[in-house]
């Protein structure tokens, strides 16, 4: 692929882009002449619109038709053309007052895709807070029945997950009350990720004739914290990609690929934490071969707590996704952070 060499080329490069985005249609020589923001004759935009087709920028689908940007058109055009959107005061209201209602990170995540997934029409997917260094910012317990309760484990990058568990007596106040003192005190500041099974063992050896009481709580944050040590992502919106044009089986694959936390996590890893859009074949896997990956980091101190990653077909409004990307991640950090801050979680 070789740039534009010219101005004109550049506007009637970006002109296709943004007719093709809004219409899908191939874009023809004189459509051009009403949109583009100077005179210039319709022979002229022929001969520059063949001239970027030999560029590799420009495909012509039929002898007859007009012309569709190429993989290296559209990324010429997110590089080097691209405006960038202001997005509406209204949109804004929406997806503020839409993530404004969760009250935990997870919940604040799955809001995200969703909204994103409705206001975008793609398929949406984010990562929760990364949790390498995780550690466990508090443990609660709530009784849910006579001889049972649930454990609460709260991390420090404010997930939260719950698992129930089974005692061999009756739960009181006064025991859970002795459960929050005990499990806050050994455990509260810790890695994660250090509570494996050997540690729950050495715990138990150390905790005495205490251990035989509560071996099903032992079970129960050891799982919680497995959970939250382990890649973790939330999705929206798979169902809009059955409007992109695809074939059979890449269609296929692509569902698969949605579904698969797996795929989503290898490909978060593969695309990396920065911001970008991936346009095409770049992404390396066959599935998105006919789509773009635009991603969007947010951050809850100064590095990278999560994604936001849209997949969208090639032939999309990316100045207006990357937009509400930007925006969403805004507004995840600061909410993440507002949840972060508050002692009694």
């Amino acid at each position: 692929m070789q740039p534009p060499t010219t101005i004109r080329k550049n506007k009637i490069l970006k002109a296709v882009v943004e007719a093709y985005i809004k219409s899908g249609e191939p874009v023809g020589s004189k459509s051009l002449l009403s949109i583009l923001d100077f005179p210039v004759s319709s022979a002229t935009v022929r001969s520059e619109m063949s001239e970027l087709s030999e560029m590799g920028l420009l495909l012509q689908p039929h002898t007859s038709a007009g012309r569709i940007p190429s993989q290296e058109g559209i990324r010429f055009y997110v590089n080097k053309l691209m405006e960038k959107q202001p997005l509406s005061s209204s949109k804004r209201a929406v997806i503020y007052d839409a993530l404004s209602y969760a009250d935990d990170p997870e919940k604040l995540l799955k809001t995200t895709v969703k909204t994103l997934a409705e206001l975008t029409g793609a398929a949406v997917t984010a990562t929760t807070p990364a949790s390498d260094n995780a550690r466990i910012h508090r443990l609660k317990f709530v009784q849910t029945g006579r001889q049972t309760c649930m454990a609460v484990v709260i991390a420090s990058t404010g997930l939260v997950k719950t698992r129930l568990f089974k005692c061999d007596y009756v739960v009181t106040e006064e025991i859970i009350r002795v459960y929050e003192t005990l499990f806050n005190r050994s455990l509260e500041g810790m890695p994660v990720k250090s509570i494996t099974p050997a540690f729950v063992q050495t715990m138990a050896v150390e905790m005495g004739d205490l251990a035989l009481l509560v071996p099903s709580t032992l079970a129960a944050i050891m799982s919680a914290c497995g959970e939250i040590s382990g890649f973790n992502s939330t999705s929206a919106g798979r169902a809009n990609i059955l409007s992109a044009e695809l074939d059979g089986d890449t269609l296929k694959d692509l569902i698969k690929l949605l579904h698969s936390s797996e795929a989503i996590e290898s490909l978060i890893a593969q695309l990396g934490s920065e911001k970008k859009i991936v346009v095409g074949t770049e992404s390396g896997v066959s599935a998105l071969s006919q789509m773009s990956v635009i991603n969007e980091p947010y951050n809850i101190d100064t590095s990278c707590s999560g994604i936001i990653s849209a997949i969208t077909p090639l032939c999309s409004d990316y100045a207006y996704i990357v937009s509400m990307l930007e925006y969403a991640g805004e507004c995840v950090s600061k909410f993440l952070k507002q949840m972060l801050s508050i002692e009694d979680i």
